[in-house]
């Protein structure tokens, strides 16, 4: 099959949707198709948000009419065109649970009360009524986990057959990486202090705010312990409190490169998952295959992950006295039949037929 891939943000490895998307495109050129992966950012200007997504589905027809035609159609839905089903099998492809992210953005705004609310409170319908026509007009529909999933079956039965299921994993080469991270890693010596990693955007609906209070209560109660926040842009500084950073117990690293994960991971004991809305979170896959014990609250791939990693993945927050795990252990071998792009090569080509 001829598939087109749309990812929203540009084709670097830095952004996680794209880097999905690049995956899913070798896996299924592994197979046999012939996969394209594109993005239509940056739109040419001017560029308004309201219009923004219309603007990036007539970018997506251009790039058909002038590459075309092709058998599949894999776009964010907020984006699927008029007509597109005519020309081929439309898949659209959840990257976030786009109506969840939106009602919190607008929950936000109407907590702060801001002159910009009315215009956030417009745009967010227009663009809830953009995802609910892009699923509407689509073949298939994947969502990103089970939580996903069953929330579109309970909230939109009519379009539960044409729902699937799409997960997620870190690529080849990053999962061998993390094969020697977690090969070598050894459990630090009791009563040594814990080393916290939290990786993530410093938005709303990564639960920024339960997580400074998490550190603050934690950092007083145990001294031993100390906190990273990577990939979290320079905002997070201003809302942890100043004196645990100028003492060194929390680090605030804004921005990393891809290659620079494994050494962020190796310097670590415990990662922490406080999402409260999430799409997936693929550091959830990295912290875990690289051996880190994980305490994540129950959003994202967190269900999804937790059958797979035993007492390895335990609820947000961490118990202030240590404890032993108390679970299975992981189960490798199964996790990584379903947790790798050939097996999620395999369960698309699947989920949208031939």
């Amino acid at each position: 099959m001829r598939i087109l891939l749309v990812s929203h943000p540009p084709l670097s490895p830095e952004l996680g949707a794209a880097q999905v998307a690049v995956n899913l495109a070798e896996a299924l050129r592994a197979r046999g198709h012939a996969a394209t992966v594109w993005s239509p950012e940056p739109l040419p200007p001017p560029v308004h948000r309201w219009t923004r997504w219309s603007d990036q589905a007539r970018a997506i027809a251009r790039f058909v009419a002038d590459h075309g035609p092709f058998d599949v159609i894999d776009s964010p839905p907020i984006s699927i065109g008029p007509g597109w089903s005519g020309q081929a099998r439309v898949v659209a492809r959840s990257v976030q649970p786009e109506l969840l992210y939106l009602a919190k953005s607008l929950q936000a705004q109407l907590l702060r009360l801001s002159p910009y609310t009315p215009v956030t409170a417009i745009q967010s319908v227009l663009a809830a009524r953009a995802v609910v026509r892009g699923w509407h007009g689509a073949t298939v529909i994947l969502a990103q986990g089970t939580l996903e999933y069953e929330w579109m079956r309970r909230r939109f039965p009519r379009l539960a057959p044409r729902l699937g299921l799409f997960v997620v994993a870190p690529s080849p080469p990053e999962q061998e990486a993390l094969a020697a991270l977690r090969r070598t890693r050894r459990r630090p010596p009791r009563g040594s202090g814990t080393r916290y990693l939290w990786i993530g955007r410093w938005s709303a609906q990564k639960g920024i705010r339960p997580l400074v209070r998490f550190i603050a209560r934690r950092a007083a109660a145990l001294p031993g312990d100390t906190f990273t926040l990577a990939g979290c842009g320079a905002a997070a500084a201003k809302d942890v409190p100043p004196r645990l950073l100028a003492e060194g117990r929390v680090r605030v690293l804004p921005f990393f490169a891809r290659g620079e994960l494994p050494g962020i991971l190796a310097e670590h004991d415990a990662g922490l998952f406080t999402s409260v809305v999430e799409g997936w979170g693929l550091c959830l896959n990295e912290m875990l295959e690289s051996g880190l014990e994980v305490f994540a609250t129950p959003t994202g791939g967190v269900p999804d992950l937790a059958p797979y990693w035993g007492s390895m993945l335990r609820p947000f927050p961490p118990p202030l006295v240590e404890t032993d795990p108390a679970g299975p252990e992981p189960d490798l071998a199964a996790y990584f039949a379903r947790f790798s792009w050939p097996a999620i090569g395999r369960h698309y080509e699947e989920a949208v037929g031939s």
